[in-house]
């Protein structure tokens, strides 16, 4: 069960990268929230959104811009977009059980959690 929720979180912090990776500039997560509901069926509260998206600077892929213009896409999180949406199948490791290089060596795109 709990890598059942890994990968849904996993769904919707890529579904975050994609609404701001298609925005002209910093959304707030009010915004995020409401295109998170009307184009990917995700349903989750601002507040939950603000939590994904801290985390999500903790990575490196996006960055506050302000508190109150929102947050904005950096390179490293167009990178990461770009790999997942490149058609390759994705593999997400839940339990560290494969090998980086010969999942990507196959054709896959790996990500652990």
């Amino acid at each position: 069960m709990i890598g059942q929720e890994g990968c849904e979180v996993e769904r919707e912090k890529i579904a975050m990268l994609r609404v701001l990776g298609n925005s002209q500039g910093p959304v707030g997560s009010k915004i995020i929230a409401r295109r998170l509901r009307g184009e990917y069926g995700i349903g989750l509260s601002e507040r939950v959104v603000r939590y994904h998206l801290r985390l999500l600077d903790e990575r490196g892929l996006t960055r506050k811009i302000s508190r109150r213009d929102g947050r904005a896409i950096t390179r490293l999180g167009l990178e990461e977009l770009r790999a997942v949406m490149s058609g390759n199948p994705v593999l997400i490791d839940v339990t560290g059980a494969y090998d980086k290089a010969q999942v990507e060596h196959r054709g896959f795109y790996y990500k652990s959690l």
